[in-house]
């Protein structure tokens, strides 16, 4: 408990000085009164968007679970909606390690377990497939405008797209040599393990043989299909900027600004913070859209990212918030150890 105090509190302020950083600049009635005028049909379109964009990517995360067994859409969906909203809910980005945690256990009586090494590796290949995507974007996106992009934040973004693509890249080759080479990478860890502990040993390379178990998606079909959806998914995010950046006067940004945009967004929200990304998502959305126009920090500008942050957290919530009270998935001992098919099954007491 103290740990985690002492991490809410670093990510509080982390949030707070990206909120200083995105507002410093701008009259806070002005704010309020730019997202109070926003056009409601575009608020409309832009949360229909946000629905789109839930349902793609719960399928795309389908195909990732399929390895590991049958889940019904009832049970993948329910544990996305309040995955995602903890993902909102909880500082430093903790949310992450929900969705794992909803899907590998059955619902009430019914469905089949899952491994939590396995339901954790489909989160690390989501997270891996779309840092590289968001990365090679940025940096295609800031090449094919050239000099159109301009501002303090310019190296910024061309460096931040260079970074996050390398970075994502290299993980996706630690993980592909780690499918390829399964045996020589269990041997290794068992090896490293052993002097220590041979339980701790014996433990962690259950759970990497199931991590690595799930890295499979079967057919080539579901391979494309996934990363259709991805290529999806992220195109649908951007035209929601697009749909929604009228609203507050910012009509011109072409397709490549908005791709911009968005990677700059995305690269921000990596960064533990607060609940919710609060303070991160409004400063690099601001921070890309300084990059096309010159009032980027302004009130309106302030009005435009805070509207996104207040539809997104609003939406994710309310959707988790509906799932937990309809009774499809329990919070009930999602931290406290609840009994899984886990890997531990292998492990000798």
């Amino acid at each position: 408990m103290l740990k985690f105090a002492l991490r809410t509190v670093v990510s509080l302020a982390m949030s707070a000085l990206f909120v200083w950083l995105s507002l410093r600049h701008a009259d806070l009635r002005a704010v309020g009164a730019s997202i109070a005028a926003a056009d409601p049909i575009r608020v409309a379109g832009y949360l229909l968007l946000m629905l789109l964009v839930h349902l793609v990517r719960t399928v795309r995360w389908g195909i990732l679970l399929e390895p590991l067994g049958h889940v019904g859409f009832k049970r993948l969906n329910s544990a996305s909606a309040v995955g995602f909203m903890l993902l909102m809910l909880l500082p430093l980005r903790l949310g992450e390690f929900a969705r794992p945690l909803l899907i590998a256990r059955p619902p009430e009586g019914s469905g089949v377990a899952l491994r939590r090494s396995g339901a954790m590796a489909s989160i690390v290949v989501e997270r891996i497939v779309d840092g590289l995507f968001i990365g090679v974007l940025g940096i295609l996106a800031l090449r094919a405008l050239g000099d159109s992009a301009a501002g303090r934040y310019v190296d910024f973004a061309r460096k931040a797209a260079v970074l996050v693509a390398s970075g994502f890249f290299g993980l996706c080759v630690a993980v592909v040599a780690a499918f390829f080479l399964r045996e020589r990478a269990l041997a290794l860890l068992r090896a490293v393990l052993q002097p220590l502990s041979p339980r701790l040993a014996a433990k962690a390379t259950s759970m990497m043989d199931g991590f690595i178990s799930a890295l499979h998606l079967g057919s080539g079909w579901k391979v494309l299909a996934f990363f259709a959806l991805t290529a999806l998914y992220w195109t649908l995010n951007g035209v929601g900027l697009g749909v929604l950046a009228p609203a507050f006067g910012f009509a011109a940004l072409t397709p490549l600004m908005l791709a911009t945009i968005l990677t700059i967004q995305v690269v921000g929200v990596m960064v533990p913070a607060g609940p919710g990304m609060i303070g991160t998502m409004q400063f690099f959305t601001q921070a890309g859209l300084s990059l096309f126009v010159a009032d980027g920090f302004s009130a309106r500008a302030a009005g435009f990212v805070n509207t996104i942050w207040l539809l997104q957290f609003g939406f994710q919530v309310t959707l988790g918030v509906i799932f937990l009270m309809t009774g499809h998935v329990s919070l009930k001992g999602l931290l406290g150890g609840t009994p899984i098919a886990e890997d531990a099954a292998a492990v000798t007491p």
